[in-house]
């Protein structure tokens, strides 16, 4: 049965463009997470009720193409949480799209995108969206034309947009474009040396305000698996009302990809938008994942994160006393993955989930929560 639908998915895909699909490889995939676990809600905290045990299915539906020149995946997913305690039922909807390709040797096109639809701001990638109990819509798009200009010499251009809509009464969308250009020179064969300009334009609502930013960059090929890269400088942000302040950014990564270890730390200061409370916040951020394999079928993984943000331009950016107006929060999680045939893995995973902030306390607003779930990750072709 699996096989007739995929069968039936690809004949349909190139009847619908025979010719266009003639010289691509496509290639459909269904997967299934199948999860159980005890959650400490913070919905479910108003009334008093403290955790409950949850079941948890996503089924994701993917499609893969490649051919000589370009390669790329778009997938859906969508995540059923039924509450066996209270009876409740939500559901969320993913979607996302990647694809590479080079329009020639020295030319080549990139374009990222993630869409989500949730219940539970708590799993957006964005950390600081979710000071709402609402339901929230968050998107993400990049767009980038890459060209080698010479042996040593590459130029980049970036576009980026990210909006989110908090569904409260009275709450507007907001958003961020962001376009970009870089320029890297390889100074050695593990030292790289950049320049970029950066502009973002806000919008909250009926607010506007914007920022432009210089910086220097490096990366440096530490080892033959792991790369640093830092990049810092100034930021002058103008708001809706015309005041205008200088802020500093200042960003630090570290990255491993190795055989048996990969290693990823980020670490900076920076100017975002979009969270759906405000145009434009100063963040200080940090993250730090970690996976192991020991062998074919066993393999750990950890991941931490911190984040702290407040009014642009710098509204108790620099001061450990605390402000109504900063909210800071972290996350802490690990998981152990046990493949027990070639498509169907075991997963086990802890995770802990807290946002404080005197602004979000004076709300009513409690974001603690502690996850224990177990797994079954099946892949159906």
């Amino acid at each position: 049965m699996m096989g007739g639908v995929r069968k039936l998915l690809a004949a349909c895909m190139v009847f619908a463009s025979s010719s266009a699909m003639a010289a691509h490889v496509l290639d459909s995939s269904l997967r299934l997470t199948a999860e159980e676990r005890y959650d400490d809600d913070f919905r479910l905290n108003d009334g008093g009720a403290g955790g409950q045990f949850m079941t948890k299915l996503s089924p994701r539906l993917g499609l893969e193409v490649k051919d000589p020149v370009s390669k790329g995946e778009a997938f859906y997913a969508t995540d059923l949480l039924v509450r066996h305690g209270s009876g409740n039922a939500t559901l969320d909807h993913r979607g996302g799209v990647d694809l590479s390709y080079a329009l020639s040797r020295r030319l080549k096109v990139d374009v990222t995108g993630r869409i989500f639809r949730v219940t539970d701001p708590t799993s957006l990638p964005r950390e600081g969206v979710a000071r709402s109990l609402s339901p929230t819509l968050y998107g993400q798009a990049r767009l980038s034309v890459s060209e080698r200009l010479t042996r040593r010499w590459d130029i980049r251009a970036n576009y980026g947009f990210e909006g989110a809509k908090v569904y409260e009464e009275g709450r507007e969308p907001g958003f961020v474009h962001t376009p970009s250009i870089e320029a890297w020179y390889r100074s050695t064969r593990r030292l790289t040396l950049g320049l970029e300009y950066r502009y973002q334009g806000f919008v909250f609502g009926g607010d506007s305000s914007n920022a432009h930013g210089a910086f220097g960059a490096l990366r440096y090929r530490l080892t033959r698996a792991t790369t640093l890269t830092v990049r810092g400088g100034p930021v002058l942000y103008t708001s809706h009302e015309g005041e205008s302040g200088w802020l500093p950014r200042a960003a630090v990564e570290l990255a491993r990809e190795g055989e048996l270890l990969d290693l990823g730390l980020v670490v900076g200061h920076d100017l975002v938008g979009a969270s759906g409370f405000t145009s434009a916040l100063w963040a200080d951020y940090a993250s730090l994942v970690a996976g192991r394999r020991f062998t074919e079928r066993l393999t750990a993984n950890a991941a931490a994160s911190f984040f702290r943000n407040g009014r642009a331009p710098g509204e108790g950016a620099f001061s450990l006393e605390g402000s109504p107006n900063v909210s800071q929060g972290y996350a802490v999680g690990g998981s152990v993955d046990y493949r027990l045939t070639r498509y169907v893995t075991l997963q086990g995973a802890v995770d802990r989930i807290a946002q404080v902030g005197e602004g979000d306390a004076a709300a009513g607003v409690n974001l603690a929560r502690n996850v224990f779930a177990v797994r079954l990750l099946i892949s159906a072709w």
